[in-house]
């Protein structure tokens, strides 16, 4: 399939012993074993993804879309290897990014002019803050962190 956004490389999450890639002009995610870089799954989704980022704790991926997909994010339960929920923050979703101590994620929605603030235990909108066409999400709990 056409592919519309190549996925960064820094789009990839290691949570739970894999590492969860986006698969690049397909609709699914890989999962490699961190042990052995063995692949060891594979998760369809929504669309074409860009970003896979988890959460904190280790159990959750969140995964946005590229166009024209990417009104969506999907989250996966890594034990299960299932979708537990699917969003629709807004219209052409960038990025996402959670608080420091994983309270909260907040999500850019460029053609919205919005960030959207959800809570990642019971996916409820928290806020939705206005901007002019955000993309990224850069919080300073991570400004020393290597490989972000």
């Amino acid at each position: 399939m056409p592919v519309y956004k190549m996925p960064h490389l820094r789009g990839w999450a290691v949570a739970g012993g894999l590492a969860v890639l986006p698969a690049i002009g397909r609709n699914e995610v890989l999962l490699l074993d961190t042990v052995t870089w063995r692949e060891a799954g594979r998760i369809a989704v929504h669309g074409q993804p860009v970003f896979a980022i988890a959460q904190p704790g280790g159990r959750r991926v969140w995964v946005n879309f590229a166009f024209p997909d990417n009104d969506t994010v999907q989250v996966i339960d890594l034990p299960s290897r299932r979708i537990v929920k699917e969003l629709k923050p807004g219209r052409a979703v960038l990025h996402m990014e959670f608080t420091a101590r994983g309270e909260q994620v907040w999500i850019s929605s460029r053609d919205d002019d919005a960030v959207i603030v959800y809570d990642p235990a019971s996916f409820a909108e928290l806020a939705r803050i206005r901007a002019e066409k955000p993309s990224g999400i850069f919080f300073t709990s991570r400004a020393f962190m290597t490989g972000f």
